[in-house]
């Protein structure tokens, strides 16, 4: 449903641009909700897929041991993974912790890991979360060093070598921000909670905005319809409802 190839699968081969995944990816999650399994999940998921991907997360949001034992719960080695280089780790909140108290030597950071990063190989970037990173640089100054800072890192990217998931809290992200991320995403992915309330059986509601596929320039700003699904965060797995039907699949 997020436009990601399954590692394993049947059309996992196949040529681009039928299953290459999308070039941005944007998760928006409201209050009350966590979009950290989304984020393991497409981790894991990109560096099974190949022995020559490579992951490069900043962690802004949660601290390396959080996504390392997401990870682990998954059935990935991240150790492994860590030490041949297939995945980097950014822990964002123990540079600030260290003394990159300030804004700008934080994107700096962030910066510096991502031209760290081999061209050659198919990397994803995730950056978990821009809100966080809005909130250190303060004000509305922050907000524009934000979107500054993503077109720096996002454009000169070449399409084929990197993809980018980026992850922002929309309860406390800047509307211009938001605005400009969704304009920039192949793909939205919006969780939220369950409009009934909590409960057991549910964890939340995942809604899918995809950009058409075309080669008229003016209509790729169109989205596909909405798909949703419901879902529920086991110990190992994520399984996944279709709202008004009876089954239950992995995400």
């Amino acid at each position: 449903v997020c436009g990601w190839p399954i590692a394993g699968s049947r059309n996992d081969h196949q040529t681009p641009p039928q299953q290459a995944p999308p070039r941005v990816t944007l998760v928006q999650e409201q209050s009350g909700v966590d979009g950290a399994f989304l984020l393991a999940m497409l981790l894991t998921n990109h560096l099974k897929r190949s022995g020559d991907n490579r992951v490069l997360l900043f962690a802004a949001h949660h601290n390396v041991a959080h996504y390392t034992a997401a990870c682990q719960k998954l059935t990935f080695n991240t150790a492994s993974a860590i030490q041949s280089g297939q995945l980097r780790i950014v822990d964002v909140l123990a540079a600030v912790y260290g003394g990159a108290t300030d804004g700008p030597a934080l994107l700096q950071l962030i910066s510096d890991r991502v031209a760290e990063a081999d061209p050659t190989s198919n990397t994803l970037i995730i950056v978990d979360d821009l809100t966080c990173l809005g909130a250190m640089m303060g004000g509305g100054s922050g907000e524009n060093a934000v979107i500054d800072f993503v077109e720096r890192f996002l454009l000169p990217l070449h399409p084929a070598a990197a993809h980018c998931v980026l992850k922002v809290n929309v309860s406390e992200c800047y509307e211009r921000l938001c605005t400009f991320l969704a304009d920039l995403a192949d793909v939205i992915v919006g969780l939220g909670p369950l409009p009934s309330g909590a409960s057991h059986e549910l964890d939340g509601i995942l809604t899918v905005y995809r950009r058409q596929s075309t080669s008229y320039p003016l209509l790729g700003a169109l989205r596909e319809p909405a798909k949703t699904l419901l879902y529920k965060v086991h110990d190992r797995l994520v399984r996944t409802y279709v709202p008004g039907e009876v089954g239950i699949k992995n995400l």
